[in-house]
C-alpha cells in the first residue's frame, strides 16, 4: 500500500507540473508541511488544501511575474483589460498566459486598435506560454515553449441579433471550427485521409451545442490579422488555408501549420 501511495503522489506531481509548471513543486512542499500538521481528520485535510492554495496563489500572482520578467523578459497577459482578456479564467490560474514583453506590447496595441475601430470589441487570448524556462513545453502544443507564441480567439457576431458577440462557442476556446465550405480547400479532410487522426480530434470531443449561436466575423478577424502581420516583429501566423483565401489575406507571414498539428479554423496562432 505504501508503494501505491508513492506512485499516486508521483502522478499528481507530474500532472500538476505539466498543467501549471509550478503546481508539482507546491504539492511536494505541502506534503512536507503535512508531517508537521498536528490536526486530524477533516480539519487536517482542509488545512492542507488551504496550504496548497495559499502557496500556489502567492507564487503565481506575486513571485512568478517578477521571476518571469527579470530572467526571461516575459509578462503575464492582462486579466481584466477592456480590450484584451483571457477567454477563460483557467488560462491565467494555470499560468498559461505569459509572453515575451515585445509580444505583450504588440497584442495590447492591436487589441486597443481593434476596440477603437470596432467599438465594444474584446480580443480574447487562449494558451500562450509558461512564465519560466527557455524550452519548457506547454502541452499539448508543439511550440508554445519560449514566450514567443500565443493563440487568439476568432471574432463572432450573434446569429440572432447580428451584433458583435464576445466570447467563443467553445468552453475550451478550441474545437468549434469554421469549417471549409463546398469548393474551398479542405485541409482537415486531406490530413484525415493521410492518417493524421489528431488533426480534427478536438472537434470530435468538444461540445458543438453553441456553434449555431456564433457566426464567424470575417471582417473583424481579417482586420486583426492584417494588423498583426503588418508588424515587423511578428514573423508567423497560422490559420487554415480556406480561411486565408476566404478573407483574401495575402501576407507571406500567414502559413499552413502542417497536418502533424491540429486544426486552425478555431483560433489564430501568432508568434514572434
Amino acid at each position: 500500500m505504501k508503494y501505491f501511495y508513492i506512485v499516486i503522489h508521483i502522478i499528481i506531481v507530474v500532472f500538476l507540473t505539466i498543467v501549471t509548471q509550478i503546481g508539482g513543486v507546491v504539492y511536494v512542499f505541502v506534503l512536507w508541511l503535512k508531517r508537521h500538521n498536528p490536526l486530524l481528520g477533516w480539519k487536517r485535510k482542509v488545512v492542507n488544501i488551504g496550504f496548497f492554495l495559499a502557496i500556489y496563489s502567492v507564487l503565481s500572482f506575486v513571485v512568478l511575474p517578477v521571476l518571469a520578467s527579470s530572467i526571461y523578459h516575459r509578462k503575464a497577459l492582462p486579466i481584466s483589460h477592456s480590450a484584451l482578456q483571457p477567454l477563460r479564467a483557467f488560462t491565467y490560474l494555470l499560468n498559461r498566459h505569459y509572453v515575451d514583453e515585445e509580444l505583450y506590447a504588440i497584442l495590447l496595441q492591436e487589441a486597443e486598435a481593434m476596440q477603437e475601430e470596432f467599438p465594444e470589441t474584446v480580443t480574447y487570448y487562449l494558451d500562450a506560454c509558461f512564465p519560466l524556462g527557455a524550452k519548457f513545453p506547454l502541452l499539448p502544443h508543439w511550440s508554445h515553449n519560449d514566450g514567443r507564441k500565443v493563440d487568439l480567439v476568432f471574432y463572432y457576431t450573434d446569429a440572432t441579433t447580428k451584433k458583435y458577440k464576445n466570447g467563443s462557442p467553445s468552453w475550451l476556446g478550441y474545437g468549434v471550427c469554421e469549417s471549409p465550405r463546398k469548393g474551398e480547400e479542405n485541409m482537415p479532410e486531406f490530413c484525415a485521409e493521410n492518417g493524421y487522426f489528431q488533426y480534427s480530434f478536438l472537434e470530435k470531443i468538444v461540445s458543438q451545442r453553441h456553434k449555431e449561436a456564433y457566426v464567424f466575423d470575417s471582417e473583424r478577424t481579417k482586420s486583426l490579422i492584417e494588423k498583426l502581420t503588418a508588424s515587423s516583429q511578428i514573423k508567423k501566423l497560422f490559420i487554415e488555408p480556406h480561411l486565408q483565401k476566404r478573407m483574401q489575406l495575402t501576407s507571406s507571414k500567414i502559413r499552413f501549420h502542417g497536418c502533424h498539428a491540429v486544426r486552425h479554423d478555431d483560433h489564430i496562432h501568432v508568434q514572434l
